[in-house]
């Protein structure tokens, strides 16, 4: 068994996986780190350098890289890894998918903490709370495929239902 967790930017998709693997002591793969790696580039540099579409093929191949080593259990996604043609299936297919969905209000405090995300940015600076919650809302469709959303934060007890989905 294989889980991913999918959701948008700031939803805890890198802390959630990271707290399964120190659970478990399963192998845990954080897509973006991995694209990194593979570009030589980090994700915004790939996104100023070379655009979105060159760095949504990278991410494409990650994934089928990700998913292609069977020794790999926990992968968090980038918020857009899901938006690409043919990751539904493609995830739905290898492993149990989980749809990390806090509301808005908890993500805008966590995502203008951080200015490094490049879909944040525009020519002019930071997108408006009003321009990310519109950009969230588009991504939901995206996420719609999963086995199961979570709203709330991560408890224990669904720490503890993944855990049984190894077993």
């Amino acid at each position: 068994m294989r889980i991913f967790f999918i959701g948008y930017m700031g939803a805890g998709k890198s802390h959630t996986a990271k707290r399964l693997e120190e659970a478990t002591g399963r192998s845990c793969v954080d897509l973006d780190s991995t694209i990194e790696e593979h570009m030589g580039l980090s994700i915004e540099a790939a996104f100023a350098q070379r655009g979105a579409a060159f760095f949504r093929n990278q991410e494409a191949l990650v994934l089928d890289q990700v998913i292609s080593d069977s020794t790999i259990e926990i992968v968090s996604c980038g918020g857009g890894a899901p938006c690409t043609e043919g990751a539904a299936r493609l995830l739905t297919g290898a492993g149990h998918v989980v749809h990390l969905d806090p509301p808005i209000d908890v993500l805008i405090p966590r995502l203008l903490s951080n200015q490094n995300r490049p879909l944040l940015m525009r020519s002019g600076g930071a997108l408006t709370e009003l321009e990310i919650k519109a950009h969230w809302e588009g991504r939901k469709s995206c996420y719609a495929f999963a086995h199961e959303r979570l709203v709330h934060p991560v408890s224990d007890r669904d720490i503890q239902r993944w855990i049984a989905l190894f077993e």
